[in-house]
């Protein structure tokens, strides 16, 4: 834990080094088109990659950006807030990419270490380098990118963070290549969830009211379903995949990303579950076969906006 001094020292720096923003975010080359998925290149990475993956915020920490981390894969998953929390102090989660509700990289989050902003857990203090996560940057080149009404309803220009974890072999003083990430989509149609789980060119289906649980909260597995003639065109996130409710107790469930964060050449898939006062993410994997997704993590993001 921080002492007051070093959480003062660490916050000064993070106040003079505040987000800065790039009038292109640095990577606009997309990882996910606008509505068919591309695959990025798997050879950079390992199956055995170690992987956080958390939510930024640009004005989360007093006005400044910070990432919660929130999920940990090494070896399995974890979404134990000790484990998370401790990549980020021994400084093998030095940056964080941030990605866009259509899968582009809408910039990277350089992290400088963990603070106290008056959470239950701590957050990854740093400073970012791009773009809202909810601008489109399709269109004509030079074109000024447009705000997605979608994603500012549902994340308010937050955004899922990815951080690939150092093995070593970058010299501390210098910047790691942000590597691949390969990312995909999902849609629905007919009351399922269409999604190529382990990229054979060939959507599962998964009955996307199986996701929430007689109680609402994320059900602890999903099985899939027969596709059928069921039909849809993929993107990498979806508003409402599950419609809200009486909006005192349930305002809907979104799909945030479908990528495949740990190499292993199946999606995973990061929700969005919406409560009255708060939110949950779940994490869903294929940890035996693309037949059934497993919940492999539940954590709370920042706070409701």
């Amino acid at each position: 834990m921080y002492t007051s001094f070093a959480i003062g020292m660490l916050l000064a720096l993070l106040a003079a080094c505040g987000p800065r923003v790039s009038p292109e975010g640095p990577g606009t080359e997309p990882l996910v088109g606008s509505v068919e998925p591309v695959p990025a290149d798997l050879s950079l990475r390992s199956p055995a990659q170690e992987v956080l993956i958390g939510e930024m915020c640009p004005q989360a920490a007093a006005g400044r950006a910070a990432v919660k981390p929130l999920f940990l894969y090494s070896v399995r998953w974890s979404d134990a807030a000790d484990d998370v929390e401790a990549r980020v102090a021994q400084r093998s989660a030095r940056q964080f990419q941030v990605l866009s509700w259509d899968g582009h990289r809408a910039g990277i989050f350089s992290v400088a270490g963990l603070a106290d902003v008056g959470l239950e857990d701590q957050v990854a203090a740093g400073a970012y380098a791009g773009t809202s996560p909810c601008l489109r940057t399709e269109g004509e080149p030079g074109a000024a990118p447009k705000e997605e009404p979608a994603c500012v309803s549902a994340q308010a220009h937050c955004g899922v963070a990815v951080a690939m974890l150092e093995r070593g072999g970058v010299p501390f003083e210098e910047d790691p290549e942000p590597e691949s990430i390969a990312v995909s989509g999902a849609c629905v149609a007919e009351g399922k969830l269409l999604v190529d789980i382990d990229d054979d060119g060939a959507a599962e289906a998964f009955s996307v009211a199986d996701f929430v649980s007689p109680v609402r909260a994320p059900s602890e597995e999903v099985l899939a379903t027969e596709v059928g003639a069921s039909r849809c065109r993929p993107s990498f996130s979806v508003r409402h995949a599950v419609p809200p409710g009486d909006p005192k107790h349930w305002r809907g469930l979104d799909v945030l990303a479908v990528l495949d964060v740990n190499g292993d050449g199946r999606r995973e898939l990061v929700l969005s579950y919406h409560y009255a006062a708060r939110r949950t993410w779940a994490v869903y994997s294929a940890t035996g076969s693309a037949g059934r997704l497993d919940l492999v993590g539940e954590s709370e993001p920042w706070p409701t906006r």
